[in-house]
C-alpha cells in the first residue's frame, strides 16, 4: 500500500501548476528563490536563501559532492517552509553555449531545422551530445530572415543537474541557461526603461565565484554572451596561499575584511592584481562594443554578482569602457513579501540574480 501511495505523490506533485521553485548551483553555493506574481506583472519575493558549499564541491564545473548539493537544497526548502516541488535549474559553463542566429524564413519546419543546422557549428563539445533549444524573436523583412536565440547543453550536465535536484524532492521541469535567467530578470527589472536600453544596448556583466560572464544585450536579446574563466575564487586562492588560512577564512578576509573591517595590506596587491588580469580579459571582450564609432557600440553598462563587490573592481570597469556603471537592483521591479533581514537582501542582490530569474518561470 506505501507505494502506491508514494507512487500518487509523485504523480501529483508532477501535475502542480504555477510558479517555479528558481534552482541556481553555483561554484561557492547553492541559491534557491521563489516569486510569486502579483498584479500588473509586478512579482514578489516570497523565499530565498543561500546554501554555501565547501572548496572542491564543484570541480571544472563538475560536480565532486552530489551528496552537498542534495543536503543544501533539501535544508532550504525545509528552512524556508517551501511546499512547491516544481523546479527551474540554471546551468552555465564551458558545457553549455548561447548564440544569436538569423537564419532564411520558410515554412515552420524549414526554420527550425535552418536553426538546428545552423547552431551545430558553434557547439564545441558536439552536437550528437547536446540538448537544443532555441526561441524565435521575430523576421527581420528587408533582408527576409529570422532572428533567433539558440541555447544548448551538455546532455550528461542536464542529467546530472536534474538527478540531484529529483534526488532532494523536487520535479525539475525547466532546464535553463544561467545567461538567459539574467537576461530574463534584467527585462522584468528595467521594462520601464528597456526600449531606450535595448535600441542604444548596454553591457550586462555578472562577476561570479568561477566565471565572469560578459553579455551585449540588444535589440529584444543578447547578441553576445561569453565567459571570462576568471572568478572571486581566483583571489580567495591567492589569499590562502599568501595568508596561510583555509578556504573559508580566505573566504571572509575577501569579502569581510579583518577584524576592523579592513584588508589586510598583503591582500591589497593581490587584489589589484586580480582586478587587472579581469579587466584586462575584459578589454578583449568589450572594445569592439565601446570603441567610438563602432557600428555596435552600446550605452549602456550593469554589473551584478558577488564579486562586483571587490574593491576598485567597478571603477576600474567604468574607467575602461567610459559608461556610467550600474548595479542591477533587483527592487526596483520585486517586491519583498518574505522576512528577510538587511544582509539577506544585500547578499541577494548581488548573488541572487539569476536564481530570480529561473523563479520567474513558471508552467
Amino acid at each position: 500500500m506505501s507505494s502506491v501511495i508514494e507512487k500518487y505523490k509523485e504523480i501529483t506533485k508532477s501535475l502542480e501548476k504555477g510558479q517555479l521553485i528558481g534552482i541556481d548551483i553555483g561554484l561557492s553555493a547553492v541559491k534557491v528563490a521563489f516569486l510569486s506574481e502579483g498584479k500588473k506583472g509586478k512579482f514578489k519575493l516570497e523565499k530565498y536563501q543561500e546554501f554555501f558549499l565547501s572548496e572542491a564541491a564543484i570541480i571544472e564545473d563538475e560536480i565532486q559532492k552530489p551528496e552537498e548539493i542534495i543536503i543544501g537544497i533539501k535544508k532550504i526548502l525545509k528552512d524556508q517552509k517551501i511546499s512547491k516541488h516544481i523546479a527551474c535549474i540554471g546551468i552555465g559553463g564551458p558545457n553549455t553555449i548561447s548564440k544569436r542566429l538569423q537564419v532564411p524564413d520558410g515554412s515552420k519546419e524549414d526554420i527550425e531545422d535552418n536553426i538546428v543546422w545552423e547552431s551545430e557549428q558553434y557547439i564545441h563539445f558536439g552536437a550528437d551530445d547536446a540538448e537544443i533549444g532555441f526561441n524565435i524573436l521575430g523576421k527581420i523583412e528587408e533582408d527576409d530572415v529570422i532572428d533567433a536565440i539558440v541555447g544548448a547543453a551538455k546532455i550528461d550536465t542536464i542529467e546530472n543537474y536534474t538527478n540531484y535536484v529529483k534526488e532532494a524532492g523536487l520535479i525539475p521541469k525547466i532546464v535553463d541557461l544561467n545567461v538567459f535567467a539574467l537576461t530574463n530578470i534584467f527585462e522584468v527589472i528595467y521594462a520601464e526603461r528597456l526600449a531606450e536600453i535595448d535600441e542604444e544596448g548596454a553591457i550586462l556583466i555578472d562577476f561570479g565565484a568561477q566565471y565572469t560572464t560578459v553579455i551585449i544585450y540588444k535589440n529584444g536579446a543578447p547578441i553576445l554572451s561569453k565567459e571570462v574563466a576568471i572568478g572571486g575564487v581566483l583571489l580567495t586562492e591567492q589569499i590562502q596561499r599568501t595568508m596561510g588560512v583555509n578556504y573559508e577564512e580566505a573566504e571572509d578576509l575577501k569579502i569581510n575584511g579583518d577584524d576592523n573591517g579592513n584588508l589586510p595590506e598583503d591582500i591589497i596587491p593581490l587584489l589589484e592584481e586580480h582586478n587587472e588580469k579581469l579587466i584586462s580579459e575584459l578589454k578583449k571582450v568589450l572594445s569592439f562594443y565601446i570603441a567610438a564609432g563602432s557600428s555596435e557600440q552600446v550605452g549602456f553598462a550593469f554589473v551584478t554578482g558577488g564579486s562586483s563587490r571587490l574593491p576598485g573592481l567597478k571603477e576600474a570597469l567604468q574607467e575602461f569602457i567610459d559608461l556610467d556603471v550600474e548595479e542591477i537592483d533587483p527592487f526596483l521591479a520585486i517586491d519583498v513579501k518574505g522576512n528577510f533581514s538587511e544582509e539577506e537582501l544585500d547578499d541577494l542582490a548581488y548573488c541572487g540574480i539569476v536564481s530570480l530569474g529561473l523563479a520567474l518561470r513558471k508552467v
